[in-house]
């Protein structure tokens, strides 16, 4: 069986990990000490790198949910016609599955997919937040989160 990936446990430990590398490197500068700027820089790619994965799973996750809803909704409307085409109305949708999900994977065009929703996450979080309140997308996230 393939692995899954990080566990939750194990993002938890890499952020604990990060933050006190950082606070190592913060303390070595208090005390008068050198830090290579290569290194420090190396730890910020690195936070971001981690930051970015965290916004592309997520993006994922909600694409798979969405492109399951819309698959549903799809068979549901096959529902409404009589059973000999219902049959063909499935069959049509289940035939064309493999586009669908790469639409709902890498189309940047199309606003669900895991490219469109990463891009937006990743801007989302580096972007100043008085920019981010005049961006529609930002200002639907920041609602979705207060309800």
């Amino acid at each position: 069986m393939a692995e899954k990936g990080l566990t939750e446990k194990d993002k938890k430990k890499i952020k604990v990990q990060l933050k006190d590398i950082n606070k190592f490197i913060g303390d070595i500068e208090k005390m008068g000490g050198e830090v290579p700027k290569t290194l420090k820089k190396s730890l910020k790619h690195l936070e971001t790198a981690i930051n970015t994965g965290k916004d592309i799973a997520k993006a994922a996750e909600e694409a798979s949910k969405d492109l399951k809803a819309y698959e549903n909704d799809l068979m549901a409307a096959c529902k409404t016609v009589d059973k000999e085409m219902e049959m063909v109305c499935e069959a049509k949708i289940a035939r064309k599955w493999q586009a669908r999900s790469v639409k709902w994977t890498l189309d940047p065009k199309n606003e669900k997919s895991v490219v469109s929703k990463a891009i937006k996450k990743t801007v989302q979080r580096y972007t100043p937040k008085v920019i981010c309140k005049h961006w529609d997308y930002c200002a639907k996230q920041e609602k979705a989160a207060a309800n």
